[in-house]
């Protein structure tokens, strides 16, 4: 698998209570951030799009206190041609995938994530290379034509990536604002149902969250990513370390999707 290693976190000065992420992340509609992460990605800016991709591994903190601690996941690509790539935890001492995202040549060929079955054994490279590996395939679907939203429909929800409005940037303090709902209902222990379009997590970008190094209007750079993970924490069955995964792949792919516009609309400006 190379000699890719985990690495140690970043540093971020921002241990502030009034202004970290799950203050800025408690909403109207009933959001509340009970997991965060910080999500580390270069993502390109105008002269790296012009100059093509580099190989990047991305690296995904735990947060506490409002400050990372120890890498929890890692995705993981084995080409610089290819964005696919596949989700490992850096404290499996065996690298097991989680989840793979095979990125498919072609126009109108969506991304396609495979979740792996829990306590699986597969390596990234089976993760990524070999189509016969068992798990749930899930084809990523666009909103409509002209839509950056992203649909993922799974067995563990139907649920929809899209960014934020300005009213919902200015809330959050972002710059850029990435959200997550559930585009299902489910029915909670307590006998409730949840409303379809329920905020479940969302990206945050701005000075104090994105990627060191990283400019405001990169492309694909990463921020701070808070999670509310209540109607999975209070049901008995639920995988909530299973879906915590999920919501993290998914939101890379985001970042690759809008790292990939961001490459071909400099490249079409300067053609």
């Amino acid at each position: 698998m190379g000699d890719w290693k985990s690495q140690s976190p970043p540093d971020y000065n921002e241990v502030v209570a009034s202004d970290d992420a799950s203050n800025q992340s408690s909403s109207a509609d009933g959001f509340l951030a009970t997991s965060e992460f910080q999500v580390e990605a270069m993502g390109y800016d105008t002269n790296q799009a012009l100059s093509g991709k580099f190989l990047e591994n991305i690296s995904v903190y735990s947060v506490e206190f409002g400050a990372p601690t120890q890498e929890k996941y890692t995705s993981i690509r084995l080409k610089s041609s290819s964005n696919s790539c596949a989700l490992v935890r850096p404290s499996d001492p065996r690298q097991n995938a989680l989840i793979s995202t095979i990125y498919r040549w072609g126009p109108g060929r969506h991304p396609r994530m495979r979740i792996l079955p829990r306590d699986s054994s597969v390596s990234v490279e089976q993760a990524i290379d070999d189509d016969k590996v068992c798990g749930e395939l899930v084809d990523v679907q666009s909103r409509s034509m002209v839509s950056r939203a992203q649909v993922f429909d799974t067995s563990l929800g139907k649920y929809e990536w899209r960014y934020g409005s300005r009213e919902e940037r200015k809330a959050c303090n972002a710059d850029s604002l990435l959200i997550l709902e559930r585009m299902d209902r489910v029915v909670l222990g307590d006998g409730t149902t949840t409303k379809s379009g329920a905020r479940v997590a969302q990206l945050i970008r701005n000075d104090q969250f994105r990627t060191r190094g990283s400019a405001r209007y990169s492309g694909g750079n990463g921020g701070r990513l808070v999670m509310d993970l209540r109607m999975w924490e209070n049901e008995k069955h639920a995988d909530t370390d299973g879906v915590e995964a999920f919501f993290v792949a998914s939101c890379i792919l985001m970042l690759k999707r809008e790292a990939d516009r961001f490459i071909d609309n400099n490249i079409v400006a300067v053609t």
